[in-house]
C-alpha cells in the first residue's frame, strides 16, 4: 500500500468519525430517538448525505445563502416535503379578487420591517401537521388587529386548525392535511378566535387535528373580523405598496428547497423548474442587503431556530420574474372542483402569486 493510498484512506476514515460526532451531537440537540439500530443507521446514512449537502452549498462562490444542520438534517427531501409541506394548497382562483391597488404608484420607503412596530408576535413552530395555513391566517389577523389598536397577543391556531370546516376538501382533507387562508378567514368572521393560551396548539406533537373544542361558555373569543381581501396575483408594486403602507401578507411559497436554509438572502428557487406552491406564510416586508441585494422578509412557522430567527430573506428582483407551476391541481381547489393545467407565479418560489389579508380585524364584541 503506497503512501497515497494511505493517506486516503486515512483522510476518509476522519471524515467517517467526524460526521458520526456530528450525527451524536445532532441527537442530542434535537432530542432525537430512533426506534431500533436499523432506523438509527438508516438515519445516520441520510444525516451524512445531507450534511455533504450542506457543505457542497456553503463552499459554492457566489451562493447568497447558507445552509446548516437542524432538526430536519435526518429526513430525505421526500420525507421532507411529506412531513412540513402537506398542509398549504392554493385554489386555481386564489389571487383573482382585485384589492383595487393595482396601478398605485408611490415614493415607498427603501425597507419595511412590521417588526419594527411591535405587530408580528415572535416566530411559532407548526411541528408535524400541515397546519401553516392556520398559522399564516393567525399571525396575519394578530398583525392587523394590532395595527388597529387591538393589544398584541397570540392567537390560537389550535382553533383554526380543528374548528376550520372543509367539507369539499379544498387545498387538502382539513385540519393537517391542508387547507385554505380563504376558509381560515371566514371561520373567523363567523365566530372570532380564542387567544392561543385559552386554546393553546397541540396537533404539532400528535401530529392530528382533533377535534374542535368550540363552546362559547368556555372558550372566550379576544378578536374578529369583518372579511378578507387579496391582492392582484404576481402584482409587485401592490405588494410593496401594501407592505409600506397597511399591513403583512399571509403568501404563499414553494418552499422544497428551504430544508437547511440558515441565512442569507435565499435564491434557489429556480424559474425553469417546476415551482410547486405548497407551504403558506406570511411576509411582513422587504428590504435591501448591502452584500446581496435586494429582498422579501418571511416569517416562516418552523420555529425560532430555523433560518434567521424563524425567518428567511427571498430574493427580490428588480423586475417582475415568473415561472410556472405546473402542478396546481396536485390535490388543489374543491373536490369536483374547477382547475387548470398551469399557473404563472412570479417571485422567488412563486411569492407573489397568492397574497391576502384580514379586513376589519378588532376587539371581539366591537361593531
Amino acid at each position: 500500500m503506497n503512501f497515497l493510498t494511505c493517506f486516503f484512506l486515512f483522510v476518509s476514515s476522519s471524515l467517517a468519525l467526524a460526521s458520526k460526532d456530528e450525527f451524536a451531537k445532532f441527537k442530542v440537540d434535537h432530542s432525537k430517538k430512533y426506534c431500533c439500530s436499523e432506523e438509527e443507521a438508516l438515519r445516520m446514512e441520510i444525516f451524512q448525505t445531507n450534511l455533504k449537502k450542506i457543505e457542497e452549498n456553503n463552499a459554492t462562490p457566489g451562493v447568497t445563502w447558507t445552509m446548516k444542520i437542524n432538526e430536519f438534517a435526518d429526513l430525505t427531501e421526500e420525507e421532507f416535503k411529506e412531513t412540513m409541506l402537506g398542509g398549504y394548497i392554493k385554489t386555481p382562483q386564489s389571487g383573482n379578487h382585485p384589492s383595487g391597488m393595482k396601478g398605485v404608484v408611490a415614493d415607498l420607503p427603501d425597507s419595511v420591517d412590521w417588526r419594527e412596530a411591535g405587530v408580528v408576535t415572535d416566530a411559532k413552530n407548526q411541528g408535524s401537521c400541515g397546519s401553516c395555513w392556520a398559522f399564516a391566517t393567525a399571525e396575519n389577523i394578530e398583525s392587523y388587529a394590532a395595527i388597529n389598536n387591538v393589544s398584541l397577543v397570540e392567537l390560537s391556531t389550535q382553533e383554526i386548525t380543528t374548528c376550520t370546516p372543509n367539507p369539499l376538501s379544498c387545498g387538502g382533507k382539513g385540519g393537517c392535511k391542508g387547507s385554505i387562508p380563504q376558509l381560515a378567514y371566514n371561520y373567523v368572521q363567523l365566530f372570532g378566535l380564542a387567544s392561543d393560551d385559552d386554546y393553546p396548539y397541540w396537533s404539532g406533537l400528535t401530529g392530528l387535528t382533533g377535534k374542535c373544542k368550540y363552546d362559547l361558555e368556555r372558550r372566550t373569543p379576544v378578536v374578529g373580523i369583518t372579511g378578507y381581501n387579496t391582492l392582484p396575483a404576481n402584482d409587485m408594486e401592490a405588494t410593496m405598496q401594501h407592505l409600506a403602507t397597511m399591513g403583512p401578507l399571509a403568501v404563499a411559497g414553494d418552499a422544497s428547497p428551504w430544508q437547511f436554509y440558515s441565512s442569507g438572502v435565499f435564491s434557489g428557487c429556480s424559474y425553469s423548474s417546476n415551482i410547486g406552491l405548497n407551504h403558506a406564510i406570511q411576509m411582513v416586508g422587504y428590504g435591501t442587503d448591502a452584500e446581496h441585494g435586494d429582498f422579501w422578509l418571511v416569517r416562516n412557522s418552523w420555529g425560532p431556530s430555523w433560518g434567521e430567527h424563524g425567518y428567511i430573506r427571498m430574493q427580490r428582483e428588480a423586475e417582475l420574474t415568473c415561472g410556472t407551476d405546473s402542478t396546481p391541481m396536485d390535490g388543489t381547489a374543491c373536490v369536483d372542483g374547477p382547475g387548470t393545467d398551469t399557473q404563472n407565479v412570479c417571485g422567488m418560489c412563486g411569492i407573489l402569486y397568492d397574497m391576502s389579508y384580514p379586513l376589519g380585524a378588532r376587539e371581539w364584541g366591537l361593531p
